[in-house]
């Protein structure tokens, strides 16, 4: 079975330092809270808002975390009123045989983006909450 992990991250500025550092914090959030191992990754999509455009996260996270038969991909983020600025997203899709529970990780000024899900913790593969 495939699963999705959401994860989101705000930057200062944009820079490509500043993008890099971002996405290995967040990835390495991830990766901690949820014990992933990276073979069973099947993908992972990133977004960005429009005002990053120094770096790609997701050649961040190819370099930085050996990713290089990963299918990543990265797209711009749809833009809407009072949206945050300079954030990357991402949703890693994850093979699991049984009882995974999932944590999302939103992480600085992100965790506004789903104040719902970035304090609660182990969301199982079927959608609900076990707390």
């Amino acid at each position: 079975m495939v699963i999705g992990i959401r994860g989101a991250i705000s930057i200062e500025k944009d820079s490509k330092e500043d993008v890099e550092n971002a996405v290995m914090e967040l990835l390495q959030a991830i990766f901690e809270r949820n014990e992933l191992i990276t073979h069973k990754i099947v993908s992972m999509i990133f977004s960005v808002t429009s005002d990053i455009r120094s770096y790609n996260p997701a050649t961040a996270a190819r370099k930085k975390f050996g990713l290089s038969e990963t299918p990543l991909m990265c797209l711009l983020e749809a833009s809407f009123e009072d949206s945050p600025p300079r954030i990357i997203r991402v949703l890693i899709h994850y093979n699991v045989n049984s009882d995974f529970r999932v944590n999302h990780v939103y992480l600085r000024r992100a965790k506004d983006l789903r104040p719902d899900i970035s304090s609660k913790k182990n969301f199982n593969f079927k959608g609900g909450v076990n707390q």
